[in-house]
């Protein structure tokens, strides 16, 4: 059949659409296991779903062939240029699927972006049958719609709660935005979810961590093994503050909670909770003024949360369970703090190094060790640790452009190493669950900032 001949509007597969955040019922999340559990049972009779998982958005491609002599066209219509002609039966790798109609899922409203046969351009869905899916490992975000075709436009299926699990299948394009969506497989059915609200999963880098501890040092001038950006990180979830304090400045994490302070000098300070799958739980505000919060750790030894300010030997501690504020002292001004999980340690960064405390609640003192340094104006942010290894964040004097990781051994007070990261102001550091290094990242004064997911895991530094 040609390329301008019409086919049946009736599609092939069952399509639905994900949109932004929206309400979601409590019998919905109740249902997501049984769905999940659905799904695995029907993926053996999904066409050509492979198995493999990527940890990468930009490498979810799908596999086709042409039904038909087709032209290769320039963009996604008929009356573009012709890049040339593919025979029938052409195999080609699909990297898109764009829409053409902010309403329509017809085959003939869809186009796939494809390379194949010595070619690269757009296809007519109609001309196109897809052999192989990929099926990438995401979860969402926050409460969100999935909907019949790309962009908010499109029919409302259903909704989703952050956190549900999804197999990513392939791009896809709203007709007319540049927003980026995803055909995703979702309770038992191909549906369409914005890619503003969904987290991929970030496999482990060994080389990347593990290349660190070449030449370990006592301090001295920093040495970068590294860049941290979006290409190697993935976002976790969205951080949005409330009642109107919007800048994070520090993160602490229990295994299953997220504490995010946040406020600046002359604004409202507050803590707000999320869960792991990024659902806000609670809001406290503080009932004093504390200038400006900038680091922030867990201690399960106290039950308490302490918040530091910028180079004070003032801290600040709040209760999660009774919700109860206080202030403590340290014997050295720090910046940052963090907890350490396997040395049962607190451990606190500045601009002159690293101080080891008890965890008992009396900061009494126990080792001191450099810090590396970095050419131009250094901020002190936040630090985090695990398995005995500290990870200190700082900014440069371009707090949104290059920010930086400085990791460090703490049972001998060696300097490791470095990473350059470009995503954003580095506000905070934890070590998650499994072992994998996550950032707090302020995008510039938004009410939309991000937890992200590092390929570096304190497990491999040995």
């Amino acid at each position: 059949m040609s390329e301008l001949s019409k086919m049946s509007t009736n599609d092939l597969l069952n399509y639905s659409y994900g949109k932004e955040k929206t309400t979601h019922t409590s019998i919905r999340r109740a249902c997501i296991i049984l769905a999940m559990a659905l799904v695995f049972m029907l993926m053996p009779l999904l066409p050509g779903i492979n198995t493999h998982f990527t940890a990468d958005a930009a490498s979810v491609t799908a596999s086709g062939r042409t039904t038909d002599l087709v032209y290769v066209r320039n963009s996604a219509s008929t009356s573009s240029k012709s890049m040339g002609l593919l025979k029938k039966g052409t195999n080609v790798t699909i990297s898109r699927e764009v829409f053409t109609s902010k309403t329509s899922t017809s085959s003939t409203s869809r186009w796939y972006q494809i390379s194949g046969g010595g070619k690269k351009g757009y296809i007519r869905a109609d001309l196109i049958k897809v052999t192989k899916y990929a099926n990438v490992s995401a979860m969402t975000t926050d409460d969100l719609n999935y909907r019949k075709g790309a962009g908010t436009s499109m029919s409302r299926v259903g909704t989703a709660g952050p956190g549900a699990s999804v197999r990513v299948c392939l791009p896809a394009k709203a007709a007319g935005s540049n927003a980026t969506w995803y055909r995703v497989y979702y309770r038992g059915r191909y549906c369409f979810m914005s890619g503003d609200y969904l987290a991929f999963t970030v496999a482990g880098k060994k080389g990347m961590a593990g290349k660190i501890l070449a030449k370990a040092t006592n301090g001295g001038s920093a040495r970068y093994v590294g860049t941290l950006d979006k290409n190697n990180c993935s976002r976790v979830m969205c951080i949005k503050g409330d009642n109107g304090s919007y800048v994070p400045q520090g993160m602490a994490y229990t295994g299953s909670r997220y504490y995010i302070v946040f406020g600046m000098d002359g604004t409202k300070q507050r803590i707000v909770t999320y869960s792991t799958n990024g659902k806000r739980l609670s809001s406290s505000g503080f009932p004093f003024y504390i200038g400006h919060p900038n680091a922030m750790t867990w201690n399960p030894e106290t039950k308490n949360c302490y918040i530091f300010k910028g180079s004070q030997k003032t801290i600040y501690t709040w209760n999660p369970a009774t919700n109860r504020y206080g202030k403590a002292t340290t014997p050295y001004s720090s910046s940052g703090v963090a907890y350490d999980k396997n040395t049962k340690k607190i451990y606190a960064t500045s601009l002159s190094g690293v101080r080891v405390y008890s965890a008992d609640g009396r900061f009494r003192h126990q080792k001191y060790f450099n810090r590396c340094y970095h050419s131009g104006k250094t901020y002190v942010q936040d630090c985090g640790a695990g398995r005995g290894y500290v990870i200190h964040a700082l900014s440069s004097g371009n707090k949104f452009g290059l920010n930086y990781l400085d990791i460090y051994r703490v049972s001998d007070g060696k300097y490791l190493g470095s990473f350059k990261v470009y995503l954003g102001e580095l506000e905070s550091v934890i070590v998650d669950n499994k072992g994998y290094v996550q950032l707090l990242v302020n995008h510039g004064g938004t009410y939309n900032d991000w937890i992200w997911k590092t390929p570096i895991n304190v497990n491999d530094l040995k």
